[in-house]
């Protein structure tokens, strides 16, 4: 194992508990990190608004180390990163602009609801239908993904307004509607792709009533997110230890230098870890931070 410079923490199932609180003894586990070198970097699928900032703060995160890098949190599922201190956004990463009109276009087309979310330094707000036309897997989603408060109901001129600047672009509903929506999505996409497709059969069964395929930016997962950060001190992957327990931490599990998954990560995702601690409600992230960090710190 390499000399571990960067510890990347998933936010929720991961730092904190079922109960939304992250632990004292977690708490401590994070500190004693820092006091050893480690740069330590919040990593989630949230958007800085739904309390990234609030939870790095509780955890010491807003208060620079000597030595440390400038605090940030790598967002929307690596997609941007936010400064801690001021709240802007440092960089991030949009689907490109040309392609966004015909995306929307199969989406509607199909007959799936359109799901739009904003790119973060434009308000990171997401755009649907009004609820007695949109799928209920739109709300079932963003509820997942902590974004409940951020959906706003439009009409078809707002919404391709609104996608313009995109950093995700979904297509909401059942089983064989999202399935008839990625395949137009990857016809899109063609043969030379500037964008990702991807579809929630990867992760839910065929039985489940509510289902989403959609589109991001090239490349664009929490492992890049956090390539881009280590690159910023003149570190890679291979120097950086990530925690996570869902699947949107797979690439990031699969390619720093020692993944560790969550007690309670599904299986997949357990699969590409090089090891495996206590769920959160065990303090799993403390264990993993004494057991695998520490002592290569």
């Amino acid at each position: 194992m390499h000399r571990v410079r960067v510890l990347a923490l998933d936010i929720d199932g991961t730092t904190i508990r079922p109960d939304g609180t992250v632990s004292p003894r977690v708490q401590q586990a994070i500190q004693t990190a820092r006091e050893a070198g480690v740069h330590v970097v919040l990593c989630t699928g949230r958007a800085f608004h739904t309390g990234v900032g609030p939870l790095a703060s509780s955890i010491g995160l807003t208060s620079p180390r000597d030595g440390e890098a400038d605090p940030q949190a790598i967002v929307n599922n690596g997609g941007a990163s936010v400064d801690l201190r001021t709240e802007q956004v440092r960089w991030e990463r949009i689907i490109p602009e040309e392609h966004v009109g015909s995306l929307l276009e199969a989406i509607i087309r199909v007959g799936a609801t359109p799901l739009v979310e904003q790119a973060p330094s434009d308000g990171g707000k997401m755009f649907t239908w009004a609820d007695h036309v949109a799928h209920p897997a739109a709300k079932l989603f963003a509820h997942a993904w902590m974004r409940i408060d951020d959906i706003v109901p439009v009409g078809p001129e707002m919404l391709s307004r609104v996608a313009i600047r995109t950093g995700w672009l979904g297509a909401c509903g059942d089983y064989q509607t999202t399935r008839n929506a990625h395949e137009e999505l990857v016809r899109l996409a063609g043969s030379v792709p500037e964008f990702d497709v991807f579809w929630s059969a990867d992760w839910l069964s065929p039985d489940d009533p509510n289902h989403v395929a959609g589109v991001r930016p090239l490349g664009v997962n929490k492992s890049h997110g956090l390539a881009t950060f280590a690159a910023g001190f003149g570190t890679d992957l291979s120097a950086c230890v990530a925690i996570g327990d869902e699947m949107n931490d797979f690439e990031m599990i699969r390619d720093v230098g020692f993944g560790i998954a969550m007690g309670q990560a599904t299986d997949r995702l357990k699969s590409v870890a090089k090891a495996i601690t206590h769920s959160n409600s065990e303090d799993g992230v403390a264990e993993a931070i004494a057991r695998w960090v520490l002592p290569f710190a």
